[in-house]
């Protein structure tokens, strides 16, 4: 989630949060219930929902965790009163609580809080427990990290907080599981059928024509069995091709990202898979399903292996026919409609809502007559029934044939035809079940609209007009609407560009739908050239087309990198005009100044011109706009070029205005903890050791609050806590959610999660089998390892006494020969071999490269094990200079222990 967008939705729940009111109480109870995995028993309210005096609100079963709740307007004031009481009453109910939880409705008051906490937790009853004071934005904070990807807390706690729905619902690429169509009949037999065949199948597969209720069913299946399962899944057929695309398919909630194929073996799912365009085998579906996993398919295909949705009954579909009408179905008239189409729901719908739009009977009866002749009856009649409702139908059904799709983006639906335009097709019975995100036509009604001429060219091109106002207003709204049209709409946007229509509006919604193999460069023309006509016009630039340029750049230079890194070199060297074109612009915020400079660096820098880069940079952190963004691009530059000094002084800004005021963005606060220069170790004296605390939340924080790039993070520290304190890395591994194949679905992440385990093995004493294990298991999961990727897994392999192993996969190293790391881990491969000269001749290779100075203290000691297993009476030299070259720390104490031992 775009972190300016997670903070606008927090700021959006803090005030409901606090008029909650007398009810609030519940709301907490239900809260922690989904947040918690240890499970409280609630005796603060009565059946019938009022306090009950003397007892706590929450509690543990062994007593560990106790909470207490408060919706006092007052309570983060001076001394907080209110919280003294609750921490008193949960002592005395709860002597062995570990953890005392205070939540409260009003949004905190950190200084408040932060004296609170200093003085209770200074108090003697408060001694090796903890305490956690939650306010509104930290309630905030929880539910838009972690239980937005919840469908059933969603549920629960929207009865308290409506709008939570709303935010629920806001996420673009949702699989949200869509609710049944209100005027969906249920047929309690089928779904005991599925029911039934679900107990020793773990896949059914639904078969019938369109318009059969298949949807409808299955959306009413999972209503019905909601709390049998932890998620429940949607896909459209055309999302759906072959049953391996779900090891790939992602599940969005909110903010969350997991790969679907692991949940369905780690979570209880029901999985709908809703009419793929082609067969899928049950058998391999099953394949992927752990316990307690279904998954559904609805075809319009019946083979052998499908459970065919049988047709309504007639008692079924009189009561269709029959819903909402001034005068029942007479006799005579159902007879004609049951022997024209059956117990066929969708048609039944539609007929039934042509009477309740003033439609008689016998116009009805007609009908019949008219399409009974029909081999497929359902199209001609859908004509003919949606002529009858043109006056309210025209203009939303002129959205789905100008687009020429059956689903369409409800966020651009709603503005081109307003809520009364989604309610009239949803009332007649024209849609299907789809995500909340989506509207969708029955597909018999979409291809009805072909036989239609009620739309002019006149308005299409309204259409297209109102497509271009809606993706402006949406490029400057900082959440996921401009994403969410692209993906529906990129078949009409792709037409439109084709047809010659390139405003910048359809450009850049293109850009955000295509991947970089798919990007047409041909409509996106020179943005160079674009720039330089702009700057001619001295006119102001609107925000669309300089978003336009900018996003232009980056997309097309993800492209050209797949052709090689002379294409890329040329582009980069013809787009750097553009930047000079763009600053002679009139009119320019200091924003849009600032990205110039900071887009024009990040050009130079894949140019390999740093000099040129750094200029840009620290350009932009000179002027009125700095950007984080540029301080984490400095500090890569300054890496790169061993300035650690001049990294470390950016680093401790953002660290420190993170620290101070939380305004530094997620995704760049743990990239800015990645990628400083830890290697050096007055960079680890200064950041690592002083913010040690900080660093440390925040990579706890963000990883329980499901960002995965805080194991990347962690990755980057984990090898100098490992030595330097290992009790926070152990401290760290316990505090987050385990690594898990659940969480990885990328070589970035493998590896991360490789290394972390690396290091917990090396940290603790305990379980360091098992987490070198795993860590083998991540690492030899990865398909394109980079090279320093396979210098962890060979040492690795080294911890875990494969040497040979070990030896065979450094020597395929593109780096074997030049590299002072690998030839460090070539000697100790061969001295666990027992063949100390040759080890000592790849120590000594290693030792005379100044690239590996950082860690000289670590070959030295090598050395002097090589040099011992030699028998050389001189071997303590390098022991001595080992212990003086080693930072002050757990390292320097076992270096010196070694030496007084090797010299008593």
């Amino acid at each position: 989630m775009n972190p300016q967008t997670r903070k606008l939705l927090i700021q959006r729940l803090i005030e409901p949060i606090g008029m909650i009111g007398p009810e609030f109480e519940r709301f907490g109870e239900l809260f922690l219930d989904h947040l918690l995995s240890t499970p409280l028993e609630h005796s603060g309210l009565n059946v019938l929902g009022f306090p009950v005096s003397r007892v706590l609100d929450s509690s543990a079963a062994d007593g560990a965790i106790v909470a207490e709740y408060s919706a006092e307007n007052d309570y983060f004031t001076k001394g907080m009163p209110k919280a003294q009481k609750d921490i008193a009453h949960a002592l005395s109910h709860r002597p062995n609580v570990r953890l005392v939880l205070l939540i409260a409705a009003q949004p905190s008051h950190p200084q408040i809080v932060e004296k609170f906490l200093q003085v209770a937790m200074a108090g003697p009853g408060m001694k090796e427990r903890s305490l956690r004071i939650w306010g509104a934005e930290r309630i905030a904070e929880q539910l838009v990290d972690k239980i937005t990807f919840n469908d059933s807390a969603v549920e629960a706690l929207s009865a308290y907080l409506p709008v939570l729905t709303e935010i629920w619902e806001e996420a673009a690429r949702d699989r949200l599981f869509p609710a049944p169509d209100p005027r969906h009949r249920r047929r309690p037999t089928v779904s005991a059928q599925i029911h039934c065949r679900l107990t020793t199948e773990t896949c059914v597969i639904l078969g019938g024509i369109a318009g059969s209720g298949k949807s409808d069913t299955v959306a009413a299946y999972g209503a019905d069995h909601r709390m049998d399962y932890d998620l429940l899944i949607w896909f459209d057929g055309d999302e759906i091709s072959r049953v391996d695309d779900l090891r790939a398919a992602p599940l969005m909630r909110g903010r969350e990202k997991r790969n679907i194929a692991s949940l369905m073996r780690t979570r209880r799912c029901l999985l709908v898979i809703d009419d793929p365009k082609n067969p899928l085998e049950a058998s391999a579906l099953a394949a992927l399903c752990g316990p307690g996993t279904h998954v559904l398919v609805t075809t319009r295909e019946l083979r052998p292996d499908v459970y065919a949705m049988p047709s309504m009954s007639a008692a079924e579909a009189r009561a269709i026919l029959d819903a909402d009408v001034p005068a029942s179905c007479p006799q005579n008239v159902f007879d004609t409609i049951w022997a024209t189409v059956g117990g066929h729901p969708l048609s039944l719908a539609l007929m039934n809502g042509a009477v309740r739009d003033g439609a008689p009977w016998c116009d009805i009866q007609e009908d019949c007559s008219a399409v009974g002749q029909l081999a497929d009856p359902k199209q001609r009649l859908a004509d003919r029934l949606l002529l009858r409702r043109r006056d309210l139908l025209q203009a939303p059904l002129a959205v789905f044939e100008w687009a020429g799709q059956p689903e369409c983006d409800e966020g651009f639906l709603r503005f081109a035809v307003k809520p009364a335009g989604i309610r009239n097709l949803r009332t007649h019975a024209l849609t299907a079940a789809d995500r909340d995100a989506v509207v969708r036509l029955h597909d018999v009604v979409f291809s009805s609209l072909s036989s239609l001429d009620w739309w002019t060219p006149v308005e299409r091109n309204q259409l297209n007009d109102k497509l271009e106002a809606y993706l402006v207003a949406a490029s400057e709204a900082n959440d996921l609407s401009l994403r969410a049209a692209a993906g529906s709409l990129r078949k009409r946007l792709e037409a439109l560009i084709a047809a010659g229509d390139g405003r910048p509006a359809f450009l850049l919604a293109l850009l955000m739908a295509w991947t970089p193999e798919e990007i047409d460069p041909i409509p996106l023309g020179d943005p160079a050239a674009k720039a330089s006509a702009f700057a001619a016009a001295k006119l102001p630039i609107a925000h669309v087309e300089f978003r336009l340029l900018i996003e232009t750049v980056e997309q097309l230079f993800l492209r050209v990198k797949i052709e090689g890194e002379a294409a890329t070199t040329a582009f980069l060297d013809n787009i750097l005009p553009m930047f000079d074109s763009l600053a002679q612009l009139p009119s320019l915020s200091p924003r849009q100044t600032a990205e110039i400079h900071h887009h024009r660096g990040k050009v130079y820098r894949r140019l390999h011109r740093d000099a040129d880069a750094q200029r840009e940079f620290e350009t932009v952190i000179a002027g009125p706009s700095p950007l984080d963004a540029t301080r984490l691009q400095l500090i890569r530059l300054y890496k790169s070029a061993n300035k650690c000094a001049a990294a470390a002084e950016l680093g401790k800004e953002v660290l420190t205005a993170a620290e101070d005021t939380g305004d530094v963005a997620p995704s760049v606060l743990l990239a800015v903890i990645q990628d400083l220069p830890w290697r050096d170790a007055s960079v680890r004296a200064e950041l690592l050791l002083s913010k040690q605390d900080f660093i440390e939340q925040t990579i706890v924080s963000y990883a329980n609050a499901g960002y995965d790039q805080a194991y990347k993070t962690l990755a980057a520290v984990a090898r100098w806590w490992s030595q330097e304190a290992p009790e926070v890395l152990e401290r760290v591994l316990k505090a987050i959610p385990a690594l898990s194949a659940e969480r990885v679905d990328d070589d970035e992440s493998r590896f991360a999660f490789g290394d972390i385990l690396l290091e917990a093995s090396r940290a603790s004493g305990a379980g360091v089998a098992e987490n070198q294990k795993l860590a083998l298991s991540f690492f030899e999961a990865e398909v394109q390892p980079h090279d320093f990727h396979i210098q962890r897994h060979a040492e690795l392999l080294l911890d875990m006494g494969r040497h040979a192993e070990a030896e065979v996969l450094l020597g395929a190293h593109q780096h074997f020969a030049s590299s002072c790391w690998i030839q460090r881990l070539m000697a100790r491969a061969r001295l666990a071999q027992d063949d100390a000269p040759t080890a000592l001749t790849w120590i000594n290779r290693a030792l005379a490269d100044d690239r590996c100075s950082s860690r000289h203290d670590e070959f030295l000691e090598l050395r002097y094990e090589i040099r011992r297993a030699l028998g050389e009476a001189s071997a303590l030299e390098d022991l001595s200079a080992a212990v003086n070259l080693s930072a002050a720390g757990p390292r320097r104490s076992r270096l010196e222990a070694m030496l007084a031992a090797a010299t008593a």
